[in-house]
């Protein structure tokens, strides 16, 4: 039997409980990885909660080909095309680095759940792009120039 690692990509814990399999796993911080066996891992596509925390890259599957049996990437890809897990390096490109164009381009391509990331680091980092930070508001919901203000005035206080 294979195993595949699942690693947690979320700022907090993941936890799991399919009881039908049986199967049980708290990923406890971001970059938490457990391995599981392949079997298993197929069986726990089935469950609607967790097949969601695979589909937005809350929990992320390392191995292309495991991916693409699943069916979660297509049988032609190379690298992630549907599920795309951001590192902090790579936030702070699109925040910093790329154009608006190109920035719009690639964060529509992201899940809710990566955006909100994408807008928690930018909040973090203070990295207030006023063009980028509307358009992450309009996604997501997330003010990034009010929440660093807030920080700001935190801080002060």
């Amino acid at each position: 039997m294979s195993k595949v690692n699942i690693v947690n990509t979320i700022n907090g814990s993941v936890f799991v409980e399919v009881r039908e399999i049986p199967f049980r796993h708290d990923w406890v911080a971001q970059g938490a990885k457990f391995a599981v066996e392949h079997e298993v891992l197929e069986q726990l596509m089935y469950d609607k909660g967790f097949k969601y925390m695979i589909d937005t890259g809350m929990l992320y599957i390392e191995d292309m080909e495991e991916k693409k049996a699943l069916g979660i990437e297509p049988e032609e890809a190379t690298e992630p095309v549907n599920i795309i897990v951001l590192t902090d390096k790579e936030r702070r490109r699109y925040m910093v680095n790329l154009s608006l164009d190109e920035f719009r381009d690639k964060v529509r391509k992201l899940s809710y759940e990566q955006v909100v990331q994408l807008a928690d680091y930018a909040v973090a980092n203070r990295l207030a792009d006023f063009d980028k930070a509307e358009f992450l508001k309009e996604i997501c919901g997330r003010d990034i120039i009010q929440a660093i203000r807030l920080s700001a005035q935190n801080k002060e206080a």
